[in-house]
């Protein structure tokens, strides 16, 4: 039909086509639902339920955190082979229901071994998501519009973490026996779904492998690892300057600028409103000039705002620094992992982003037991500083470390060894 052709015109000029594929607008949305989950646990109900209901030091419950954090991020490895072997939606479906199992016992525990326990477990069932979405978009969306769909990616983290975090500080206000089956049933959804929707499509299936072409697959794996190991400090050190602030920013909130819940909730609507709202236009501009000159200015600025922020607790500065970390990151995210993307063969995303993310994990486990540890000893100021200091040193390192030359020397690869097929094939 003639309106048609308009409409998906009108369309096209603001949502990739791609996105709506089952496939990978499944994996996405298994993200929101997981994240939801998650941002609701780490950012509000573990901190508060394990210092005020249970009476937990503020350095127990930030242990909880990281042993979630460490679980997820040491297991994303074997669980991104699994992903490239046996597909996303398997390992997607198990990974739920034990999100489901973990998250019903935290409601259930009295002792710190029982939540560590529950925690770990919990870490187990979030594991697939992050290498299962980055693998998912690495072979169903084109190249030419990955750092696009990287941003499409972390908008939909950041509605799941958003809305999660939010709704549970309204109904911790009520009971948190009812902010836990609230998530016990967001995950059920996100099971579901991940049944209906994320169906491997055949382009992207593996087929068996001969014994020697797996060992000529871990021979190019490891090729990878050692060609991206110079971005490893840079992958542990974003990860952990942000981790190091999770445990303690409801505290900061309530205790430092005395906010009441709901006040705290609108703060962070705010900042994720910034963020999603500029995520589309800064992957896109990422892609037409490249990530390097997103990465350093939008890295300083974050850092100085972090330095600055602990001197001035007015609603309105609040408002203003969460804005502009909200705008840095709208870069950093897709301008970063376009980077470690564009550094992968196309038969190893699963696997590759677990590598990658497992050191990322590395940080996001030490920073929030760090940062609770460094309240309870030097004060609530103590983890921004250490968040500023962290960011600002890698805002230097990148000014020089030749983060585009992996993928230059990655797609120089690609683009001979595709040449030697297309030459086999004529002959």
């Amino acid at each position: 039909m003639p309106g048609e052709g308009g409409l998906r015109g009108r369309i096209g000029r603001w949502v990739e086509p791609e996105l709506f594929h089952p496939f990978v607008f499944g994996v996405l949305t298994s993200i929101t639902c997981s994240e939801f989950v998650r941002g609701a646990l780490v950012y509000s109900l573990l901190p508060t339920y394990g210092r005020t209901v249970l009476g937990f030091a503020v350095e127990w419950t930030g242990l909880a955190i990281s042993v979630h954090y460490i679980v997820d991020n040491v297991l994303r490895v074997p669980v991104g082979w699994l992903i490239d072997r046996l597909g996303h939606r398997r390992v997607l479906l198990a990974g739920f229901a034990l999100a489901v199992l973990s998250v019903f016992l935290m409601s259930r525990v009295h002792t710190v071994w029982a939540m560590l326990l529950a925690a770990g477990l919990y870490g187990l069932g979030v594991t697939p998501m992050w290498p299962a979405a980055m693998a998912a978009i690495g072979i169903a969306t084109p190249e030419q519009k990955r750092a696009s769909f990287m941003g499409y990616l972390y908008i939909f983290w950041l509605i799941g973490v958003g809305l999660g975090t939010v709704l549970v500080n309204f109904l911790i206000d009520r009971t948190y026996q009812l902010a836990f089956w609230v998530l016990i049933a967001v995950d059920v959804i996100g099971f579901a779904q991940a049944w209906w929707l994320v169906r491997q499509p055949q382009a992207v299936r593996r087929p068996a492998r001969t014994r020697i072409a797996r060992v000529r697959y871990w021979h190019g794996l490891w090729r990878n690892v050692r060609e991206v190991a110079l971005l490893f400090p840079g992958m542990f050190a974003q990860t952990f300057a942000v981790a190091s602030l999770v445990p303690i920013l409801t505290l900061y909130t309530r205790v430092v600028l005395r906010m009441a819940p709901a006040v705290y909730s609108t703060v962070m609507v705010a900042g994720g409103i910034v963020a999603v709202a500029l995520l589309l236009p800064a992957g896109r501009l990422v892609d037409r000039f490249g990530p390097r000159r997103f990465l350093v200015p939008a890295f300083l600025v974050a850092g100085a705002g972090l330095a600055v922020y602990p001197f001035y607790h007015s609603l309105l500065f609040t408002y203003a620094f969460v804005g502009v970390v909200g705008i840095c990151y709208a870069f950093i995210l897709p301008a970063w992992n376009t980077v470690l993307d564009h550094a992968i063969d196309p038969d190893k995303k699963g696997t590759l982003w677990g590598v990658f993310q497992t050191v990322d994990g590395l940080g996001s486990a030490a920073g929030p037991y760090l940062g609770g540890l460094l309240w309870d000893a030097a004060g609530p100021s103590a983890p921004f500083w250490l968040s500023a200091g962290v960011i600002l040193t890698m805002g230097v390192i990148y000014m020089f470390l030749p983060i585009e030359s992996v993928s230059r020397r990655h797609a120089a690869r690609r683009r001979r060894v595709a040449a030697k097929r297309r030459r086999a094939a004529a002959q």
